[in-house]
Parts: structure tokens; sequence; C-alpha cells
């Protein structure tokens, strides 16, 4: 169902029937609300309104405060993804923490919101289209895959310390990284290309044209990480059970606990779990939290791994000239990273195991 208005320009043909200049039109209107038994429609002018069932290609709707709350998610988005990279580039970190996935994730994420922020600067120019239309994809898949090498070192990490080993160094080697994050993207976007050469571009957006399925070329690498990252994120969930459970009683009161629990949920974000909202766009409210979530992908990361970092925060202290640290709130002083925690955890699982029968 569409909501529309019938747009009269004052145009005719040389008939005297109706020109060009004549039709429906969706801009300004859109649905807000569509069941079986009725649909509720706004529009933000005034004029003659109808609602029109599509049977064939849809036209899309155009929300101008949809657009809004998207571009401004986008804006806060890239400044938190900004922070972030400056903060994983500039500061000094513990050996054992390997940043490599997350810092290639917010590069890969930041420079695919900025193509779309600014897609409608080179939308007009044909060749130029077609080229950002490929980098986009081969940014949007890599920024799945970087998601997915984050999921699957999270899920090794929490797998050494169930066995009780001790962490010289999370996660994969960097080679490895580098070939997965940008090997396995660039092979995609090079056959994708070969295989359709017209395939990039568009009228309305850079992007990959949606003829003869293309389109599956980034819907099935995005779908089957995303699979796979909600099989790692609920198996590394449940195998953290027991090793929460073992922690010391100090860092099970309510305050850490809650901590604890926003971090996960942070995760459960920065892991781009939440893309899957992208398959439910029938209603707004679907829509408003795929936008607000999926864009904060960089804020969360830069919350949990960042901010919450203590190391991090002292040199955001020695760069600002604040030697004392009275400011700072109390939740937040001692707050430890997700590494943190779990490197705690791993040392009281090994206390533990090493104490005489």
């Amino acid at each position: 169902m569409t909501c529309v208005y019938w747009e009269d320009r004052g145009m005719e043909s040389e008939n005297g029937t109706g020109g060009k200049g004549r039709h429906w039109s969706v801009n300004g209107c859109w649905v807000v609300f569509s069941d079986e038994n009725y649909t509720v429609c706004s529009c933000s002018h005034l004029s003659t309104f109808a609602l029109i069932m599509q049977t064939g290609e849809t036209v899309s709707e155009d929300n101008p405060f949809l657009e809004w709350v998207n571009r401004v998610c986008v804006i806060v988005g890239l400044v938190f993804f900004a922070l972030a990279i400056l903060t994983f580039l500039l500061c000094s970190w513990n050996p054992k923490i390997n940043n490599t996935a997350r810092l290639h994730l917010c590069l890969c994420l930041f420079l695919s919101h900025l193509l779309l922020l600014l897609d409608y600067t080179y939308l007009t120019h044909k060749l130029v289209c077609s080229i950002m239309a490929g980098l986009l994809h081969f940014l949007v898949v890599a920024s799945f895959l970087w998601m997915l090498l984050e999921a699957l070192q999270l899920y090794l990490l929490v797998q050494r310390l169930s066995r009780i080993q001790i962490i010289q160094r999370e996660g994969l080697q960097k080679k490895y990284l580098f070939l997965i994050g940008y090997g396995i993207p660039l092979v995609i976007v090079g056959v994708s290309a070969a295989v359709k050469r017209d395939g990039y571009g568009g009228s309305k957006v850079c992007w990959l044209k949606p003829e003869q399925y293309f389109t599956w070329a980034v819907l099935g690498p995005v779908c089957t990480v995303l699979a796979l990252n909600w099989i790692l994120f609920c198996v590394t969930i449940w195998s953290l059970r027991p090793t929460l459970a073992n922690m010391k009683s100090d860092v099970s009161q309510s305050k850490d606990t809650r901590l604890i629990i926003f971090k996960i949920l942070a995760q459960f974000v920065i892991l781009g779990c939440t893309w899957v909202l992208g398959l439910f766009q029938s209603t707004m409210v679907f829509k408003y939290l795929f936008i607000v979530l999926n864009s904060q992908q960089g804020t969360f990361l830069y919350i949990v791994h960042c901010l919450f970092n203590k190391e991090v925060r002292d040199e955001y202290r020695k760069w600002l000239g604040c030697s004392s640290s009275s400011s700072t709130p109390d939740s937040m002083k001692e707050a430890p990273s997700v590494s943190e925690d779990l490197d705690k955890a791993g040392e009281e699982r090994q206390n533990k195991g090493s104490r005489p029968g």
C-alpha cells in the first residue's frame, strides 16, 4: 500500500488529455500504519490524496522525518567512529589486547556511512556513481567480515578462559585477519563486476542494481555473516555463564552486574546482530530501530572498548592536562573493558584450578 497525492504542474499534452505533469506522487506522503484492515497515511502538504495498492514495482516512500533522523544518527555515529579510530591508533594499549578487527571495523563502517551520507554529491555523474557503488559494496562486505572476525576473536578468548589458559594475546594473527577482512570482499566485488559490468549505479542511490538478483552479491555475504554472528554470540554468552559465576563477589555486585549486562547488550550491537531488523521494515517502529541501532555501532564500540578502558581514560587525562580524577564518575573509575573483565574471570578460574585438592 502506498500513500500518494495528485501532482498537477499545469502541463497538458497536445490532445488536451493529462500530460506528464499530472500524476500520482509519493513526495511528502508516507504510511504511518498499515495492516490487513486499514492503512493510515500522513502528508506534509495539502492536495488530493489517495491510497494505491501496487501490484507491480513499488514506489519508494518519502518520509522527511525518517530521513532527518537517519541523517542525524549517521552524523553522530561518524563522530564516535572517528573518536574510536583515533583512540585505537594513538593510545597505548595492553599487549594482550588485539584491536586490529575493531580498528578496521570502524574504518570500513566510517567510510561506508560517509559515502552514503554524501551520495547526493556524485549521483548525477554516471561513471563516478558506478565507481562509488562498487567501493561501497566492498566496504559493506568488508565491514560485515570484520564483525565476524570480532565475534570469532571474542569466542576464542572465552574458550581459552574456559580451559584456564593464560592469554598472551587475544585473537588471530594480523595476516589472517587482513586476508579474510579485505581479501574475501575484494574477490566478491571483483567477480560481481566481471559478471555484470553495468550492475553498479542507479538513479536514486549509487548502489547495486536490482536486475537479475544482482543485489545477492551483497545480501548473500551479509546474511551469512549475520547467521554466523548470531550463533557465535549465543555460544559465547552460554560459555560465559560458568566463568562469570566464578568471579569474585565484589564483581557480582549490582552495579557491576548492570555494567556487564550493558557490555553484553552493546557487544550485541557491535557485532552487527541488530542488522537482522532489516528483514522487518514493514512498520515504522522497526525502521527507526534499524536506523538508530545500526548507525550507533561506533558509539557502542567507543564506549565499551575505549571509554570503559582505564588505561585509555588515563591517557585522555594526560592529553587534557587533568591529573586529578575527581571529575570522573564513580561508575566509570573502575569500569574495566571487555578484555579486562574476561582476564579477571580467567585469573579467578586459574587460581581455583591451581589450588590443591
